[in-house]
């Protein structure tokens, strides 16, 4: 392995805590004007490593923001979009493609425009249009390892529109103090789980609410470990993949299941994946179970992301692989870039 790029990663996560800190920092700084109408709905766009946090977000204020929230990844905006939408739009870079072609749409349709980037061509559009902006960090070559300035930019873009509260400061800084204290052992049960996973086929499995965190999962050992990985919700999985716990046995055998668990899971949830937990040990390997903590969800959403991202880090190392390049994505976006 590459050393230098494989602690490219590892400094990233290494470094979360201090990201969170940076991003209350930011988002204390920052003078979003009130929006001209009242917002009826809410719209956020971003891809990959950027548009993870609108998944994340959107989790932890469900229920709690009485509008709707959609998050779209791709060219195109919903018809819904109107200047009574609050549209925030997510690239690292500032050039993800996608993402800047749904700000022009969303130009169009006269709505209410937050961009959180680091730079690129979507801080040049904000300048050039008049258009509200956050900006974090610039300098990194992996979206993915700054989730947490995502996630804290669109929570204060939220908190300055009057749509959440700021429970989520103070909620941070708590976790902050609580992964520093225990980041050793954070790091020593990843390694555990890493080698478990190793030659297996990761299949993650939680309570619906924790959805966006499984993704989140998946992605990192997609893109750090250059591995496969599935993921489902209880309990829609009940209504039909858990049939397909039969074929191909090849595969089966080599499944890995793991539970992601949070004490806002759902009572009857629970119930499900505990009848569940037999099915899937007779056919492959004993579940791991993954308990998030923290005193509230988005402290147990900081457990978690720092968690499974070292998981992540140390199946690469198990793998030998580096887990910074994401060699597929480059050349893909290479080739894009030689099509009008």
């Amino acid at each position: 392995m590459n050393e230098f790029i494989t602690l490219q990663m590892k400094k990233l996560i290494e470094g979360f805590t201090l990201q969170l800190a940076s991003a209350l920092k930011i988002g204390q700084t920052v003078d979003l004007v009130r929006p001209g109408s009242d917002i009826r709905n809410i719209l956020i766009t971003g891809m990959g490593g950027s548009g993870i946090g609108a998944n994340l977000v959107e989790s932890l204020t469900f229920g709690r923001v009485p509008i709707p929230i959609t998050v779209c990844k791709g060219y195109n905006i919903p018809q819904f979009v109107s200047p009574h939408t609050l549209f925030i739009a997510c690239s690292y870079s500032g050039n993800t493609e996608e993402t800047l072609a749904a700000i022009h749409k969303a130009m169009l349709k006269r709505a209410h425009i937050i961009c959180i980037t680091s730079g690129g061509k979507m801080l040049e559009l904000a300048k050039e249009y008049n258009l509200f902006w956050i900006q974090i960090p610039a300098g990194s070559k992996s979206p993915r390892g700054n989730v947490g300035y995502m996630m804290i930019s669109l929570m204060y873009a939220l908190y300055h529109t009057n749509l959440i509260g700021a429970a989520f400061i103070k909620e941070t800084e708590n976790a902050i103090e609580y992964l520093d204290r225990g980041e050793k052992a954070i790091q020593s049960e990843a390694e555990l789980i890493a080698k478990k996973l190793k030659g297996k086929l990761p299949i993650i499995y939680c309570d619906e609410r924790l959805k966006a965190m499984a993704t989140r999962f998946q992605n990192q050992i997609n893109e750090n470990s250059k591995q496969l990985a599935h993921i489902n919700t209880f309990p829609e999985m009940n209504h039909n993949e858990i049939v397909g716990w039969q074929f191909p046995e090849a595969v089966i055998q080599h499944a890995q299941v793991i539970y992601l668990y949070s004490d806002h899971d759902h009572e009857r949830v629970e119930k499900r994946m505990e009848i569940c937990r037999t099915i899937f040990e007779k056919r492959s390997h004993p579940i791991i179970d993954i308990v998030a903590e923290g005193a509230s969800l988005l402290e147990q959403y900081y457990y978690l992301i720092h968690l499974t991202d070292w998981i992540s880090y140390y199946l690469a190392k198990e793998n030998g692989v580096e887990a910074a390049p994401v060699e597929a994505i480059e050349f893909l976006k290479d080739e894009l870039g030689k099509v009008n």
